[in-house]
C-alpha cells in the first residue's frame, strides 16, 4: 500500500571543479561592478602603485579598464594569479593576525574572471617585455608576451554575462555607476598620494592631484569652498593615530554617505566611528543630519581582524570602546575651538554624483548662574509682530514665563531687574571664548530674533535657540553645579503611570532629581510629584512629567547619559524665552552675553543654529557698493 512516502538516497559527495569553485566565490567576493573596481584598485594600491586610471563604460557593467603603475607581475607569475587562492601576500595561517596588504585571499582575479571577460597585460620594472592573457568564464583563450608599460592593466567586460540571475538583479547603469563613483572618491581621500583619474562613459569624472595633500583632494572631490569648511583632527594615544578632515555643522548631510573611514589604509564602513561621530556633533546637527568627515586610523595590525567580511568592507577591532571614545574627543575638541557661526552664503558640499544606496561630552567650564526670567516688553506690542507660527509656538509652549502688563509696569521692571539680568557675569578666571563674537544687541526682529553687530558683520540671533542653550547647559549637569533650583508645591500631584512608565521614572530618579524634579512612591502605580523646576508653573507640572517619561521612552534602553541629555533639551526647550515675546534692550544684551559664555553657543541642544551672519563684504555686495 502507497503511504505517500518517498524514498531518499543522500548524493554522492564530489570535490567540484575549478570552474565551478570560482563561480561560486565569484558570488561573495564579485557582488557588482563596484566589487570589481576596488578588487582591482586594490591590487594596485598593494602594487605600489601612485597612478591609477578607472575607466568605466555602462555603469561597469559593459566595461571596467584599471591601468595603474606599480611594480607588475612577472611572466611565471601571472598565470598563478588566477589560481584560487595562490597570493603573495601571505604565507601561512599566522600572517592572517598581521595583515599589511589590502589583498591577501588570492581570490580576486579568478573570482572576476570567472564571470566575465578578461584581459590582462603587465611588466616589471626588470624585465624588457610584457606578458598577455585573455580569460573567459574562466577558461584561458589566449597568452604570450606583449609590449606594455611597467604595471599592471586589466580590462574586464560583460560581467556576469554567464551568471544571469545575477546580472538581472544589478541595479540600473546610473546607479552602478554612481556606487563606483562613491567607492573611487573616498580611495581618492583616504590616498592623498595616490593620483586616481576617473572616466565614466568617456567624460572624466575626477583627478585628484596626488600631492599627498589631504586639503587638494577635498578640493577635488568636494569643491574648493566647502574644502574650506573641514577642519584637521590628529591626534594620538595610547597607540591610536587618527588623522584627517571633518566638517562644520553646515556640512551636514541627509546620509551617512559623506562619512570617510580607513583603517590602516583600507576603506571600510565602521559603526563604532559613526557612533562616535553622533557623540561629537551632539547638539551641533539637527535630528536626521549627518556630518560630512574623513578619518584615517592607524592601529597595530594585530589589534584588527580584516577578514571578517567576503568584500573586507567591515573589520573587527580590539578596543572599540576606546577608539569611540578617543575619536569623539579629538573630534569635538576641533568643534570646540572652531567659531561654527554659519554665514548666511555659506556652500554645502559638492555632491559626488554618488547612487543612493554615547555619551555627551561633560561641560568642564562652569556657566554662570543665569536669571530665567528676562524681562519682557509690553505684550500688546509682542502680538502686533507675532507671526503665526510665533503664536501657535507661545500657545503650545506657555511656561511659567509671564510678559509685564501695562506700559508703566514694564518700565518699572526695566529698571528693577536692569542690576540683575542687564549685567553679564563675569568670565570665569582663566577661561576666554576666543571664537565668539564680541556683540551689541541693535533690536530685535519679528519678536522671534535679535540683531546685533560686531566685528566683520551684522549677527541675527534666534532668541528661543540661544535661551535653550544656555539653559540645557544649566541642566545638564556640569562639574561642580550648584543644587538645582526646586519649587515644592503646595499640594503634591499625583502621577498614575503604567507599570513600564513607573519602572522608568524609578530607574532614572537620580536623573530626574539633579534636574529638580522630587518624586514620592505613592504605592502600586503612582507617585506623588512633591518638586520641580524653579522656573516652571505648578499647573503645568503633571504634563511636564508626562512629557519627561514619553521623552524616555522615545530615548529607549539607551545609554543613561543619552537620556539625561535629552531630558535637559526638553526641559530647556519649554522653560526658554519663545518666538513672539518682544523682550527689552537689557535683556537681549544678556541672553547674547550669556550665550558668550556657553560651552556650544553655536547651536541649540537639537542642532539648531542660535547665530548666522553676514560679512560686511556680503552686505556690500547685496547694494552693489563692490
Amino acid at each position: 500500500m502507497d503511504d505517500g512516502r518517498v524514498e531518499r538516497t543522500m548524493p554522492k559527495i564530489m570535490v567540484l571543479n575549478e570552474q565551478t569553485a570560482c563561480r561560486i566565490a565569484a558570488g561573495e567576493v564579485v557582488e557588482r561592478p563596484v566589487s570589481v573596481v576596488k578588487e582591482l584598485v586594490e591590487n594596485s594600491l598593494d602594487a605600489g602603485a601612485d597612478l591609477v586610471n578607472i575607466s568605466i563604460t555602462g555603469g561597469g557593467i559593459e566595461s571596467i579598464t584599471v591601468v595603474d603603475n606599480g611594480c607588475g607581475i612577472s611572466q611565471e607569475d601571472t598565470p598563478l594569479a588566477f589560481q584560487r587562492h595562490a597570493t603573495s601576500k601571505i604565507k601561512n595561517a599566522a600572517d592572517l593576525d598581521r595583515i599589511t596588504t589590502l589583498g591577501f585571499r588570492g581570490e580576486a582575479l579568478p573570482s572576476i574572471a570567472a564571470v566575465a571577460d578578461l584581459t590582462i597585460k603587465t611588466r616589471t620594472p626588470e624585465s624588457s617585455e610584457g606578458y598577455y592573457m585573455h580569460i573567459r568564464g574562466g577558461n584561458m583563450l589566449d597568452s604570450g608576451p606583449a609590449g606594455c608599460p611597467v604595471g599592471t592593466s586589466i580590462k574586464v567586460k560583460d560581467l556576469f554575462y554567464n551568471t544571469p540571475a545575477r546580472r538581472k538583479y544589478l541595479k540600473s547603469k546610473s546607479t552602478e555607476g554612481g556606487l563606483i563613483n562613491d567607492l573611487v572618491y573616498k580611495m581618492a581621500l583616504v590616498r592623498p598620494r595616490v593620483r586616481f583619474v576617473f572616466i565614466h562613459n568617456g567624460r572624466e569624472v575626477l583627478r585628484s592631484p596626488g600631492s599627498g595633500n589631504i586639503p587638494d583632494v577635498l578640493a577635488a572631490v568636494y569643491g574648493l569652498r566647502a574644502a574650506k569648511l573641514m577642519l584637521p583632527v590628529n591626534v594620538v594615544e595610547a597607540g591610536i593615530e587618527i588623522d584627517g578632515y571633518v566638517g562644520k555643522p553646515e556640512l551636514s548631510r541627509s546620509t551617512r554617505q559623506q562619512i570617510t573611514v580607513a583603517v590602516n589604509g583600507r576603506t571600510v564602513r565602521s559603526t563604532t566611528v559613526n557612533l562616535a561621530l553622533e557623540d561629537a556633533y551632539r547638539g551641533l546637527l539637527t535630528v536626521g543630519r549627518h556630518p560630512v568627515a574623513v578619518l584615517s586610523i592607524r592601529l597595530s595590525p594585530e589589534k584588527l581582524d580584516v577578514n571578517i567580511h567576503p568584500a573586507k568592507m567591515e573589520i573587527k577591532m580590539d578596543r572599540e570602546e576606546e577608539l569611540r571614545s578617543l575619536v569623539a574627543r579629538a573630534v569635538r575638541s576641533v568643534l570646540r575651538d572652531t567659531n561654527l557661526t554659519p554665514v548666511i552664503s555659506g556652500v554645502a558640499p559638492r555632491t559626488p554624483k554618488m547612487a543612493p544606496t554615547a555619551e555627551p561630552f561633560k561641560l568642564d567650564l562652569p556657566v554662570p548662574q543665569l536669571v530665567e526670567t528676562l524681562p519682557r516688553a509690553e505684550p500688546a506690542a509682542a502680538a502686533s509682530g507675532t507671526s503665526e507660527e510665533g503664536r501657535t509656538n507661545m500657545d503650545e509652549h506657555s511656561s511659567g514665563l509671564q510678559p509685564v502688563s501695562g506700559a508703566d509696569e514694564t518700565s518699572n521692571e526695566r529698571s528693577a531687574v536692569a542690576g540683575e539680568v542687564g549685567q553679564v557675569a563675569e568670565v570665569p578666571a582663566g577661561y576666554r571664548r576666543t571664537h565668539f563674537p564680541d556683540l551689541r544687541v541693535a533690536g530685535q526682529l519679528m519678536n522671534a530674533y535679535i540683531a546685533a553687530e560686531g566685528e566683520g558683520g551684522v549677527y541675527i540671533i534666534d532668541q528661543h535657540a540661544a535661551h535653550e542653550r544656555i539653559l540645557f547647559e544649566k541642566y545638564i549637569g556640569m562639574p561642580g553645579k550648584a543644587a538645582p533650583e526646586v519649587q515644592y508645591l503646595l499640594a503634591p500631584v499625583n502621577i498614575n503611570l503604567n507599570n513600564s512608565e513607573k519602572e522608568l521614572l524609578r530607574e532614572y530618579k537620580t536623573s530626574l532629581k539633579d534636574l529638580g524634579f522630587i518624586f514620592e512612591d505613592f504605592g502600586r502605580n503612582n507617585y506623588l510629584l512633591r518638586g520641580i523646576p524653579a522656573h516652571f508653573s505648578p499647573g503645568e507640572s503633571e504634563r511636564l512629567v508626562m512629557d519627561m517619561v514619553e521623552e524616555i521612552l522615545e530615548q529607549g534602553r539607551v545609554s543613561k547619559v543619552a537620556v539625561e541629555y535629552a531630558m535637559a533639551a526638553l526641559l530647556a526647550c519649554k522653560a526658554a524665552v519663545k518666538a513672539g515675546e518682544s523682550l527689552t534692550m537689557e535683556a537681549m544684551q544678556s541672553l547674547v552675553d550669556r550665550l558668550a559664555l556657553a560651552d556650544e553657543p553655536y547651536t541649540c541642544p537639537h542642532g539648531r543654529p542660535t547665530i548666522v551672519s553676514f560679512t560686511r563684504r556680503e552686505l556690500d555686495a547685496m547694494f552693489k557698493r563692490t
